[in-house]
C-alpha cells in the first residue's frame, strides 16, 4: 500500500526529532519550560556546543524550536564588553507531530 503526503511528512518530522543528540535538546527544553541558549544545552546534554549549533539548526528548519536574541552579560561602561545570546524555545510542533504519531499507533 503505497503512503500519503501525510504519512511521507510524518516520517520525515520523526526522522528529524528521532536523531539522539536533538532527541536529547527536545525533552532538556520541555523539562524546562523556559528558553535555553546554545551554551546552556551543551552543558546540560553533555554535548560539544558545535554539535548542539549544528542540531538546534536542524531542528529551527523544521519548524520544531524557534531562537530570540536577548543579552547574557549586560554591558558595563564599554559597551563592546556586553554579551548575547540566541536562546531557544520548542514550537507546538513537536507536540503535533508526537500526538499524530500517538493517533496513528492507537
Amino acid at each position: 500500500m503505497p503512503r500519503t503526503n501525510n504519512e511521507e511528512d510524518l516520517i520525515n518530522q520523526l526522522y528529524v526529532l528521532m536523531q539522539p543528540t536533538r532527541l536529547k535538546i527536545v525533552k532538556l527544553l520541555k523539562e524546562t519550560k523556559e528558553p535555553l541558549y546554545i551554551e546552556q544545552i551543551a552543558e546540560r546534554i553533555k554535548e560539544d556546543r558545535r554539535s548542539v549549533s549544528f542540531h538546534l539548526a536542524a531542528l529551527a528548519e523544521s519548524g520544531f524550536v524557534e531562537g530570540e536574541y536577548k543579552i547574557i552579560q549586560p554591558a558595563t561602561e564599554n559597551p563592546s564588553i556586553g554579551r548575547g545570546g540566541k536562546f531557544y524555545k520548542l514550537t507546538p510542533n513537536v507536540d503535533a507531530v508526537l500526538q499524530k504519531l500517538d493517533s496513528i499507533l492507537k
